[in-house]
Order: C-alpha cells, then structure tokens, then sequence
C-alpha cells in the first residue's frame, strides 16, 4: 500500500523556497529599489533645480513690496507699447531682433528722458540672457537690438526709471521665430 500525500508539490525549477532564499528574495528586491530610488534622487539633484536667481526666498518674502510698487505704478499710468522686428543691421544674423518701446502717459503724451533698460531672459536655459540700456531715439521711443542665442518663447523685461527715481516695470513673453 502506498501512501500518497496530496499536498505535495514538486520544488520545480527553482528549487525549495526555504526561510533563507526567502530572505534573499526580499532582500534582493529591497536592494534593487533602494538602488533606483537613489538614482532617480542623483538625477533631480543633480540636474536644473528651476530656480534661476540666487536670492528667490528673499524676493519671495518681498512680494508686498513687489504688489505695492505695481499699485503705484498702475496709479501713474505709464504704459509701454512694445515692437519687436528681424534687425535689419545684423540680417545675417538668425536670431538678431530690433527692440521697439514707446512709452506714454494716462493722457497717451509720450514720455522723455527715462532711463529703459530691456532684458531677454529664457526661461528654462542658464546663461543666455541678454540685457541692454535702451536708446531714446525721439520723445518716448527706446530702441535696442539684441543678438539672442536661440529663436523660441523667450521672456522680455522692461526696467524704466524717471527723472524723480520713478520705477516702471513690464514683462512680456514673446516668440523668435526667425
């Protein structure tokens, strides 16, 4: 007579899964987790943070000051009206533009002898900002023409400051296309 016991199981392929390759098991798959877990940590550390400028937590606590400055500037009145053109000085250029900015008052009068200053900031790439002091070529209108690294949506600054240390700022996205 022969005993058949029904829960028997052949170890298969692999073997027995004893308490120890049990152990194994699990500590391999923890091993391998903790391996990709480091590397996808080594990788957004050591990648682009998304912060650009060094003082961003002190500007953060400043933006009272930063909402403020915009209610006064809005209360002046100031408005800026930008153009933006291929140069036509540097044509050979690909990414060459002419900066165009008028500036008025409330009553649409232009404004003089502000002190422009018009800043291409890329948003996502380090390094290839450009800033220039603007020229007033006739009451109220600034020019500069910039040499960019790269066509695409690009950010465009405008800082003006007046006879009596009156600031004006405006942001603008604009695309280069050529």
């Amino acid at each position: 007579m022969t005993s058949h016991d029904g829960d028997f199981v052949s170890p298969g392929r692999f073997g027995l899964l004893t308490g120890r390759r049990f152990l194994l098991l699990m500590l391999a798959s923890f091993a391998i987790v903790f391996t990709v877990n480091g590397l996808l940590v080594y990788k957004a550390l050591s990648t682009f943070d998304g912060i650009e400028i060094d003082d961003a937590y002190q500007r953060g606590r400043a933006y009272n000051q930063t909402l403020d400055a915009m209610a006064i500037q809005a209360a002046r009145g100031w408005e800026a009206t930008v153009s933006i053109a291929p140069a036509t000085s540097d044509a050979a250029v690909q990414h060459a533009v002419h900066v165009v900015v008028v500036m008025t008052d409330r009553a649409g009068a232009p404004l003089s002898g502000l002190r422009m200053r018009a800043t291409f900031w890329h948003p996502v790439s380090i390094g290839i900002d450009q800033s220039e002091a603007m020229r007033e070529t006739s009451p109220g209108h600034f020019e500069a023409d910039f040499r960019l690294a790269s066509g695409g949506n690009w950010l465009l600054r405008l800082a003006g400051l007046g006879a009596k240390d009156e600031k004006f700022a405006q942001e603008e996205r604009v695309v280069i296309r050529n």
